[in-house]
């Protein structure tokens, strides 16, 4: 009987220390920022808005947040509210008047996720948020799991647009 416990034990180790269930593994992604500029703002021109400017600090606060819904492999946490966004861009040390963010996961590409928010009512009215001025955007891949592509966009309008700056 030993050596049948042996045998089996054997047999879920891979050579070389490793075991044979897939480790997850996150990988940011670049995004085109030309591109997603081009679609939020030729939208928001049609929508009778003003564009908005790419902010690679939002970028910064966006990956953050990607990051963190791939690592859950859900949207579900904290985070994800009006609370959770204004306390991860306090800690960025990026004061604002207002910000938005969407979230999208399971989007194989850009083009996907900004189609998914412009069909979800909240989501939509961020992007059509007359309030903001920047926008960042990014995404994060997981290997495995059900969603695989996490993205987020982060919208904000600085103190800096009109105010003396914070930072």
């Amino acid at each position: 009987m030993a050596l049948l416990a042996t045998l089996t034990a054997a047999c879920s180790v891979v050579p070389g220390g490793g075991d044979l269930e897939d480790k997850t593994v996150l990988t940011n992604q670049p995004v085109d920022q030309s591109a997603m500029l081009s679609m939020l703002n030729s939208y928001r021109q049609q929508n009778g808005l003003p564009p908005l400017r790419h902010d690679p600090e939002l970028d910064a606060v966006s990956q953050k947040m990607a990051r963190h819904i791939a690592e859950r492999d859900s949207m579900q946490t904290w985070a994800h509210s009006a609370f959770g966004l204004s306390q991860r861009l306090d800690k960025a040390g990026y004061a604002n008047y207002a910000a938005a963010e969407n979230l999208g996961a399971g989007y194989a590409d850009l083009s996907a996720a900004f189609r998914g928010w412009q069909g979800s009512e909240g989501h939509n009215k961020n992007l059509l948020n007359p309030y903001v001025t920047s926008v960042g955007i990014a995404r994060t891949n997981r290997n495995t799991g059900k969603w695989r592509n996490f993205w987020v966009m982060t919208l904000a309008r600085p103190f800096a647009d009109g105010r003396p700056t914070l930072r």
